[in-house]
């Protein structure tokens, strides 16, 4: 008997050694090429249950891991927030409101950190045009008829650093790298639309932006671009600039194109369309659109409505399924002024490192400068990662975080992975999250080998020396031989 468990463990091992072999044999194969020989490289794979290494390339690594980023955020959000935890923006009004329906006074809307409001990504939000509906009325309720004074933005719950401080110039104006405040609308984007040229290189006009931004001007050097090339447009313009510039190309062979760009102002914006949306139905404003300069009390008995977001756990869901930045960005903000008491990036940040410490994790193993991966001054090691991922697999969030990973191969998956790995043997198995910025690829999640055993990997690349495809392609190899 002594001898079969012998000969048992002896097999274990052997098949072991080559489990790890057939990984190593593909970090070997690529580590000398062009592609990867000057790049920085780390990979660490890990078996859920027991913690037992399946491989640990430069596993203490720090390296940018882009939108991979996510996972510490969210993780942080489920865990200080709460997963049932929603965001409410509320309208007041102060004076008084007349016999004949004249309100003295002003209309706020006060953001409460919501980054769904006015944009119907997911169930439980509405669009732009059903929130105005639905506040035009709650005013309207009132007997309001007219509004002698201004519509108020009050942002003042966030702090008004609109972005981290080294996000890259050429992502901001994009829809990708939308300011962050306490009243965000409409994803704080913007669709603008150009008329190409009938040839290639020729400008492509500007038609019109939707919706409509008071006040935004163009300068505009976009071109043409070969049919089927896609969008290839930038707009370079900083938060709260009403001066933009459009560069790059987009596609001939369509009578309209449109490119996403970020709203300069969300507040103003906000106020802006509030005001025109009630005088297009009926009640006046007389004033000003604007955005509060000082902090106010507001009275319980002059709510006006109250607009409820959905779940974290449903934000966190799209943030790592679509890996949308601004929901990143706020939920962040969120978890600083929960824990700390400011509504910032810095203390989201202290925030998430007292989570890793409490949870017995190295936070030392990560700079962070922003929630969603952005800035390519964040840095972090694989084998955080693997330990993160590891840790939330025994909390009692696991669930919806694991759920809200994009699921390889999955058709019914709403994540850019649907098509991925079909065919192989990470098909409806790898749970994973992606990160892609110039330069950067990285992947991380779960995945359950042939016995059926979880693996918990981590894949980051800095710097090679080709496509990013490339990278993405070994890094699939590798999750197909795990």
């Amino acid at each position: 008997m002594n001898r079969i468990i012998i000969l048992l463990f002896l097999i274990a091992d052997i098949l072991f050694a080559q489990d790890i072999s057939s990984v190593q044999n593909i970090i070997d194969k690529n580590n000398n090429s062009k592609l990867l020989k000057n790049a920085s490289w780390s990979i660490t794979a890990r078996y859920l249950d027991d913690g037992k290494n399946i491989i640990s390339y430069n596993s203490n690594l720090a390296l940018a891991p882009a939108s991979n980023l996510k996972l510490v955020t969210t993780a942080t959000a489920l865990d200080i927030l709460g997963k049932d935890f929603r965001f409410e923006t509320k309208l007041y009004y102060d004076g008084e409101i007349t016999n004949n329906g004249v309100l003295k006074g002003n209309i706020y809307i006060v953001g409460g950190g919501d980054p769904t409001l006015g944009y119907d990504l997911l169930n439980g939000s509405m669009s732009l045009e059903q929130l105005m509906t639905s506040w035009v009325e709650a005013i309207s309720d009132l007997g309001i008829n007219s509004i002698s004074g201004n519509i108020i933005a009050d942002d003042l719950l966030y702090d008004r650093i609109p972005i981290p401080y080294n996000w890259s110039w050429i992502d901001l104006g994009n829809y990708y790298a939308t300011s962050t405040s306490a009243l965000t609308i409409n994803n704080n984007l913007y669709f603008l639309y150009f008329k190409p040229g009938d040839k290639v290189g020729d400008l492509a006009e500007v038609i019109r932006t939707e919706p409509t931004i008071e006040n935004l001007k163009f300068t505009n050097y976009m071109k043409t671009g070969k049919k089927g090339s896609g969008d290839n447009g930038y707009v370079f313009n900083a938060p709260l600039q009403f001066d933009a510039t459009l560069r790059g190309t987009i596609p001939k062979g369509k009578n309209e194109f449109s490119i996403k760009g970020s709203i300069p102002n969300p507040p103003l914006f906000a106020a802006q369309y509030l005001k025109k949306y009630l005088n297009a139905n009926n009640v006046s404003v007389l004033c000003q659109a604007l955005v509060i300069d000082k902090e106010k009390e507001y009275k319980h008995e002059k709510l006006i409505v109250k607009t409820i977001s959905p779940t974290v756990e449903d934000i966190v869901f799209i943030v790592n399924k679509k890996s949308d930045n601004l929901y990143t960005e706020m939920l962040l903000r969120a978890i600083g002024l929960k824990a700390k008491g400011e509504g910032s990036v810095e203390k989201g940040i202290e925030a998430v490192d007292e989570y890793l410490k409490n949870n017995e994790l190295s936070a030392d193993e990560l700079l962070m400068h922003d929630g969603c991966g952005l800035s390519r001054f964040n840095a972090i090691t694989t084998n955080l990662f693997v330990e993160l991922l590891t840790m939330i697999s025994k909390k009692s969030y696991f669930n919806e975080f694991y759920n809200s990973l994009a699921v390889v191969g999955d058709m019914n998956d709403i994540s850019s992975y649907s098509n991925y790995g079909i065919g192989t043997a990470i098909e409806k198995n790898a749970h994973i999250k992606s990160g892609v910025i110039e330069g950067v690829r990285s992947y991380s999640g779960y995945l359950k080998d042939m016995n059926g055993r979880t693996i918990v990997f981590s894949m980051i690349a800095n710097n090679f020396n080709g496509s990013g495809s490339a990278v993405s392609n070994i890094h699939k190899e590798i999750m197909i031989s795990l």
